[in-house]
């Protein structure tokens, strides 16, 4: 386990992703990964800092409408890009945020 780690909750409260919350009054987007293992997404946009919006279990930015997976932060129209993230950890049935964005 990593040192920093911050306590999301018990894992029974995060049903149905892509959930909007916030760490330490910074807004993330909790989902599951391809492979279906949680992880938080940075709802700011690398390009213009513009907050990210889901639409369609995907996410976007209003300001020039770059998209990104809903899965994995990728951006879908621009193949260099990708949303800040998380990683979470499931610890006896705790959710926590752990490290740095990355």
């Amino acid at each position: 386990m990593t040192d920093s780690r911050i306590l999301l909750g018990p894992a029974e409260m995060f049903t149905g992703e892509p959930l909007s919350l916030e760490l330490d009054g910074t807004p993330y987007w909790l989902t599951k990964d391809e492979e279906g293992r949680m992880l938080l997404l940075l709802s700011y946009c690398p390009h213009a800092g513009g907050e990210v919006l889901l639409a369609d279990g995907d996410f976007y930015c209003p300001l020039h409408y770059w998209t990104f997976d809903g899965r994995s932060g990728a951006c879908t129209n621009r193949g260099d890009e990708r949303l800040m993230r998380r990683d979470v950890e499931l610890v006896d049935g705790l959710l926590f945020a752990c490290g740095s964005d990355y």
